[in-house]
């Protein structure tokens, strides 16, 4: 497989623009991931993404990938409304119909970090030790 070492795209600000940003996103993290690793990247992208649609807003989406050496780091902008992260991240009540997009975030990456007053953010992926870096 042939390896990228950085990417930067923008996508509509849609539910269509972050499926296509996910898909994206899967795209470039398969070069340095796979398995469980791989789909929680994935899954904690797709839910920034989701996020960034209904509640920030704006006209585009801006999605950038990389890999530092040691993590792959997928930045994810929007124009929108900005967010104020709260100080913990739990567990939505059981039963709950929504507010689980944070917490699937923190459950499957490394690391988050809010960005630009909450209209952007970073998730952080450990590459596996002995993975081509």
């Amino acid at each position: 497989m042939s390896r990228t070492s950085k990417f930067s795209q923008s996508f509509p600000c849609s539910a269509a623009g972050a499926r296509q940003a996910r898909a994206r996103v899967a795209e470039f993290a398969a070069s340095w991931l796979s398995g469980d690793d791989l789909i929680g990247f994935e899954l904690g992208a797709g839910e920034a993404l989701a996020n960034c649609v209904e509640h920030g807003g704006g006209p585009t989406l801006s999605v950038e990938c990389w890999s530092d050496g040691a993590r792959l780091v997928a930045e994810i902008r929007h124009q929108g409304r900005g967010f104020t992260p709260p100080p913990c991240v739990n567990a939505p009540p059981q039963g709950a119909p929504r507010g689980y997009g944070l917490f699937i975030m923190h459950e499957v990456v490394d690391g988050i970090e809010f960005v630009d007053g909450g209209t952007g953010l970073r998730l952080f992926k450990n590459l596996p030790s002995g993975s081509p870096r």
